[in-house]
């Protein structure tokens, strides 16, 4: 223990354990009212900064810090689209909304006459 927890345990009276978790509380106290009072004062780049630890704080604690540390999703290109509306689906992960309902159409039908190896059009390009 070091000589200023020691120094405060003794005038406190409390246990160490106690005396800590009042610091904390009036730690996240101070910290609580300077963001919401203050947020808009910091730079852009100091807001970036306190996204980032208050992101990753709760993973970290939770031992999740292994996914947490996994790149980002990339955006895949499309591969398949809608002609009539311009939607767009990687082919990964579910089927969007959209290409459920164009199955089974009249322009569905008609185009799996000529594409009878295809579930959905192919992405130009």
């Amino acid at each position: 223990m070091s000589t200023r927890l020691a120094a405060a345990v003794a005038r406190s009276g409390l246990d160490e354990q106690a005396l800590l978790k009042a610091a904390t509380k009036e730690a996240y106290e101070r910290v609580t009212v300077l963001l919401t009072t203050s947020y808009a004062d910091f730079s852009p780049e100091q807001q970036r900064r306190i996204r980032a630890l208050l992101d990753t704080a709760p993973a970290a604690r939770r031992g999740k810090a292994s996914k947490a540390a996994k790149a980002p999703k990339e955006d895949l290109p499309p591969r398949f689209w809608l002609p009539h509306s311009g939607a767009t689906w990687s082919g990964r992960g579910r089927v969007p909304n959209a290409f459920l309902s164009w199955e089974g159409t009249v322009a569905h039908t008609e185009w799996k006459k000529t594409h009878p190896d295809q579930r959905f059009p192919s992405y130009p390009g």
